[in-house]
């Protein structure tokens, strides 16, 4: 494979990433549903664990009001990519008045589908405050 070809798929998987953020931010949840595996499952930072369909029920109880990445990753190998880094968010919980600001570092795995990238696996942890 040659290099052109895979910087391509990295910003595409790039591209991706970014996306879903966006798509969580807005509460687009058909945008969302199209960035899943049907076997997604996510491991959110408290423990919790979804599956895609209890995650996109999931998502509504959230705002978002930004998510950033820093010291991003991007490990491609054939059509799978890993992307690692630090995540910073501001959001409110459901029922709560005030917002709260989680930093964790975190892992998602991203399959390609034709020249499509859905996230597969997603992971994070906490960082101690």
């Amino acid at each position: 494979m040659d290099e052109p070809y895979l910087l391509q798929d990295e910003a595409r998987v790039l591209h991706a990433h970014l996306s879903r953020a966006k798509a969580l931010i807005e509460q687009d949840m058909v945008a969302l549903s199209g960035l899943s595996t049907q076997t997604l499952r996510y491991v959110h930072a408290t423990g919790r664990i979804d599956d895609r369909d209890s995650y996109l029920n999931f998502v509504p109880s959230v705002k978002y009001i930004s998510i950033e990445t820093n010291d991003r990753n991007i490990d491609l190998a054939g059509d799978v990519a890993i992307i690692s880094g630090v995540m910073s968010m501001c959001i409110y919980k459901q029922g709560n008045d005030a917002p709260t600001y989680p930093k964790s570092f975190f892992i998602e795995v991203w399959k390609q589908y034709g020249k499509d990238w859905k996230i597969s696996v997603f992971q994070s942890t906490y960082f101690p405050d």
